[in-house]
C-alpha cells in the first residue's frame, strides 16, 4: 500500500496518488479503513470474470489470505491477470542500472529498472519484460521546465512494463550509456508477489520527485512490497540516488551476481584504440565522404578493411543518434557498409571490451563530510598578518573531479547541497559557501567523438578574507577537454554573474578563459586551474583566480586534501591580492 510516515505530520499516508488504488474512500490516509474495505471486497463471491477486487489487487489479496487464513477466502476468476502472468513467465528478477549520463538532467545520477527473467537460462534476455518507473513528462517541456517539475513533484510517475529490448536499445544505443545488471536472489514466491504488485500499480500513479520519490526509490518500494525480508525504503527519507539503492540491496544480501553490458559508444571507442590511424581515417571517410568504397578500402589489408568497415558502421550509428533525425544519405551509406562487411567472413580481430575495474556501486559513498584547517594572507604590501580558520563542510551529493575517482565517470562532476561553515581565529562563525548546484563535464575529444566540455554552478560564496561579504553567483562555461597520458587538459569560455551590494551597481557580469589540468589517479588526485575574468560589465573590477588542489586516498571513503588558492583584483590602477592554503580530510558516507 506504500504507506510511509510523513516526516513532519507523523501520520502514515500512502505515497500512491491515484484514487483508484484504494477501495476505502479515505484509504490514502487511513490504513485501517483500507484494510477493512479490502477484506470486505475480497470476500465477495459470484462476480463475473475479471470484475473482482481480487483481480484488481492480487498482491494485496495474496498477502491478506496469508495473514488471515481463518477466513473463508474463495478465489475468483481473473483470466486477464493469469494470461498476463503466463506471458511474462517470470522466474528471476534483475535490477538494471544504466550508468549516469551527465548531459541529461533526468539521468545525471543514473537510472534503474527491473528485468523479469524467464526460468530457461538459455532464453534470450532481450525478449524478457522490464518494469520501469518514470515521470510522465510533457515531451514539449524543455530541460529547464523538466528539471523544475521533477524537483517539485509536477509530474505523475507511472509504473510501466515494456519489452527489455526496447529499454536496452533506448539506453545502449539511443543514449549511449553502459549498463550494469544485478541479478536479485528473490525466491519464486517473492518473485510472483512482485509480479502481482506490478499489476496492481501499473494503472496508477505516484507524484514524481527527482531527489527522493524517483525511479530507484519506487522500484525499492515495489520490492519491499514483494518480500518480508526486503525493507530498504526507510533508508531513503530525503534522497534516493540510484547507486545508493543498489548498495542498500547489496548490504542486505539481495544481489546474487553482476553483469556488465557496454554501450555502443564504449565499444566503438575501445575498438578505435586497437586500430591503426589509416584504419580510423578510412572508417571516417566511408561515412562522411561519397568516395568509392572499394577505392578507399584498397589501401588496407583484408583484416584492416574489416576493422574499418566495423568502425564505420559504429560511427554511422553514432552520427544517426547525434543528429536525432532521419538522414537518407547516411542510411544509404550505412547499408552499403553493412553489405561490404557481409562479404568478409573473417573476424575483425578486435578484443572484447572488459568490464570496468570499478563499478559505479564500488566508488565512494554519495554524501560527504569534511573538515579542514587553513590560513589566509593578503598582499605583503598591505602589511596584513595571516589569519587562521577551521572549515566544516557537508555535501548532500554526489561527486566532484577532485574526489576519489573509482567508479565515477572520469572528468565529470555533480555537486548539490554543498555547505561550508567557517570558524575564524578570534571566534567569528560564518557561512563561507553554499553551492546549490555545481556541474562540470570534461568529456574529452576522441577520433570519432568531439563532445563539448561545459559547466554550470550557482549558489552563495565569499572572496578570500575574514571581512569578505557573501554574494550570490551563477557561473556557466563551454569549451573543450583533451585526455593525454599526462592527464586531462581543458579550456572553457567562462561567464559569471555576481550579485550583491558590494559590487558597483549591485552586480558584475564578466567573461574570460578558464584553463586547467586534472589528474585522477586511484591514489593521487591533482588539479591546477586559472580563471581570468578579463571582460566585465557593471562593476569594472577584473578578477583572476588561481587554484591548486592535491588529494590522497587514505581508504575507500576517506581522502586527505591539500588546497591553495590565490585571488587577484584590479580596478583602474589599483590592485590587491588574497591567498589561502588549507589541509583537510573528507569522509564519504
Amino acid at each position: 500500500m506504500h504507506y510511509r510516515k510523513h516526516p513532519f505530520s507523523g501520520r502514515y499516508i500512502s505515497q500512491n496518488d491515484s484514487a483508484n488504488f484504494f477501495l476505502a474512500e479515505n484509504g490514502k490516509t487511513s490504513l485501517l479503513a483500507e484494510l477493512q474495505a479490502d477484506a470486505q471486497h475480497f470476500l465477495l463471491t459470484g462476480l463475473p470474470d475479471n470484475q473482482s477486487a481480487q483481480c484488481q489487487f492480487p498482491a494485496r489479496y495474496y498477502w491478506l489470505k496469508k495473514q488471515l487464513p481463518e477466513l473463508e477466502w474463495i478465489d475468483q476468476s481473473c483470466s486477464e491477470l493469469e494470461q498476463w502472468q503466463n506471458e511474462l513467465d517470470t522466474e528471476y528478477l534483475t535490477l538494471v542500472f544504466p550508468a549516469s549520463h551527465i548531459n541529461s538532467p533526468s539521468s545525471m545520477y543514473g537510472h534503474t529498472f527491473i528485468r523479469m527473467d524467464k526460468k530457461d537460462p538459455s532464453s534470450n534476455k532481450l525478449l524478457a519484460y522490464s518494469v520501469n518507473f518514470a515521470a510522465n513528462a510533457n515531451p514539449e517541456d524543455n530541460e529547464l521546465v523538466f528539471s523544475w517539475k521533477g524537483l517539485t513533484g509536477g509530474y505523475p510517475g507511472v509504473v510501466s512494463v515494456l519489452p527489455y529490448y526496447a529499454k536496452t536499445n533506448e539506453y545502449s544505443h539511443m543514449e549511449y550509456r553502459d549498463i550494469l545488471e544485478y541479478q536479485l536472489n528473490l525466491n519464486k514466491e517473492e518473485t510472483d508477489q512482485f509480479v502481482r504488485h506490478v499489476w496492481e500499480t501499473k494503472d496508477t500513479f505516484f507524484d514524481y520527485f527527482f531527489f527522493d520519490e524517483n525511479c530507484s526509490y519506487r522500484l525499492l518500494a515495489l520490492l519491499d512490497a514483494s518480500s518480508e525480508r526486503i525493507d530498504v525504503t526507510d533508508d531513503f527519507q530525503f534522497t534516493a540516488i540510484p547507486v545508493d539503492t543498489i548498495r542498500a540491496l547489496q548490504k542486505r544480501g539481495i544481489v546474487e551476481s553482476t553483469e556488465y553490458r557496454p554501450s555502443a559508444a564504449s565499444e566503438m571507442e575501445y575498438k578505435s584504440q586497437q586500430a591503426s590511424l589509416p584504419v580510423l581515417e578510412t572508417a571516417k571517410q566511408l561515412v562522411e565522404q561519397s568516395d568509392d568504397m572499394q577505392t578507399s578500402l584498397s589501401v588496407l589489408t583484408e583484416q584492416e578493411q574489416i576493422q574499418a568497415l566495423e568502425l564505420a558502421y559504429a560511427y554511422a550509428r553514432y552520427l544517426a543518434v547525434q543528429k536525432r533525425q532521419a538522414n537518407p544519405e547516411l542510411r544509404k551509406r550505412t547499408l552499403a557498409i553493412l553489405s561490404a562487411r557481409a562479404k568478409h567472413t573473417a573476424s575483425a580481430g578486435f578484443a572484447e571490451i572488459p568490464a570496468p575495474t570499478y563499478r559505479d556501486d564500488q566508488g565512494h559513498l554519495s554524501q560527504r563530510l569534511g573538515m579542514k584547517i587553513g590560513s589566509t594572507f593578503s598582499d605583503p604590501r598591505s602589511g596584513s598578518d595571516h589569519l587562521g580558520f577551521v572549515d566544516l563542510n557537508y555535501r548532500a551529493a554526489f561527486h566532484d573531479v577532485m574526489d576519489l575517482p573509482q567508479g565515477y565517470v572520469p572528468g565529470s562532476q555533480i555537486q548539490m547541497g554543498n555547505l561550508s561553515l567557517r570558524l575564524w581565529e578570534g571566534g567569528a562563525v560564518r557561512v563561507q559557501q553554499f553551492q546549490v548546484v555545481d556541474i562540470l563535464s570534461l568529456s574529452h575529444q576522441t577520433y570519432f567523438q568531439q563532445p563539448i566540455a561545459w559547466s554550470v554552478s550557482g549558489g552563495l560564496d565569499r572572496f578570500i578574507g575574514a571581512d569578505a561579504q557573501l554574494y550570490g553567483y551563477l557561473h556557466s562555461g563551454f569549451g573543450k577537454a583533451w585526455l593525454t597520458s599526462a592527464g586531462r587538459f581543458y579550456g572553457l569560455a567562462h561567464a559569471q554573474l555576481l550579485v550583491d551590494n558590494q559590487f558597483h551597481k549591485g552586480a558584475q557580469l564578466s567573461l574570460g578563459p578558464r584553463l586547467g589540468w586534472l589528474w585522477q589517479g586511484n591514489t593521487l588526485q591533482a588539479q591546477l586551474e586559472t580563471n581570468w575574468q578579463g571582460l566585465s560589465w557593471l562593476d569594472k573590477t577584473k578578477r583572476t583566480e588561481i587554484k591548486a588542489n592535491l588529494g590522497w586516498q587514505l581508504a575507500t571513503n576517506l581522502q586527505l586534501k591539500l588546497e591553495a588558492k590565490s585571488q587577484h583584483f584590479k580596478h583602474h590602477q589599483q590592485s590587491s591580492e588574497q591567498h589561502e592554503v588549507s589541509l583537510g580530510i573528507n569522509w564519504y558516507y
